[in-house]
């Protein structure tokens, strides 16, 4: 019988203390930031820079400057915005652009490249008041690092496996 029980108070408790952080944790959203979100790829400069541009196809580009390493989105509207899944709805005075900076360097004798995404956020009460800047969730920032690497990968393994096709040819 205390055998039963014991096994029954143990199974409760377990299950109460495996699943509390889930039942009991609340949903923080991330910080707001200002600051630029950067990434370092061990890549060519060609490479990152088409990467980038391939990130970016989606958005309307204001500037694409090679020379200036320098990307940059026109203002994207409320209706147009990447909402966040921790905000509801933003506001029809909100607008926004991104800057992408690349900036070339060395690690160890290798081509590194230096990718630094800045979301600029601002909001107008109305038409005659002043645009405030706001904090970005950096969010979609952290996307577009992401979407630049897994560019980067699938090049590489595409390559690879032209070299291969063409080793195994019978030229």
């Amino acid at each position: 019988m205390t055998l039963r029980i014991s096994r029954a108070t143990f199974w409760i408790l377990s299950s109460l203390y495996f699943s509390g952080c889930a039942l009991f944790g609340s949903a923080a959203p991330p910080p707001q930031t200002m600051d630029p979100m950067e990434q370092v790829y061990l890549a060519n400069f060609d490479s990152v820079w088409l990467a980038t541009q391939k990130a970016l196809a989606a958005y309307p580009m204001r500037v694409n400057n090679m020379d200036l390493k320098i990307l940059e989105t026109d203002y994207i509207k409320s209706n147009r915005y990447w909402n966040p899944p921790h905000i509801p709805r933003l506001g029809s005075g909100d607008k926004y652009k991104l800057v992408v900076k690349v900036m070339e360097g060395e690690i160890e004798g290798k081509g590194a490249q230096k990718v630094s995404v800045s979301k600029e956020v601002y909001r107008q009460k109305d038409f005659f008041a002043p645009k405030n800047r706001i904090p970005s969730t950096g969010l979609e920032e952290r996307s577009l690092l992401y979407r630049i690497e897994r560019e980067l990968i699938i090049e590489k393994a595409l390559d690879e496996a032209q070299k291969q096709l063409n080793s195994n040819s019978d030229f």
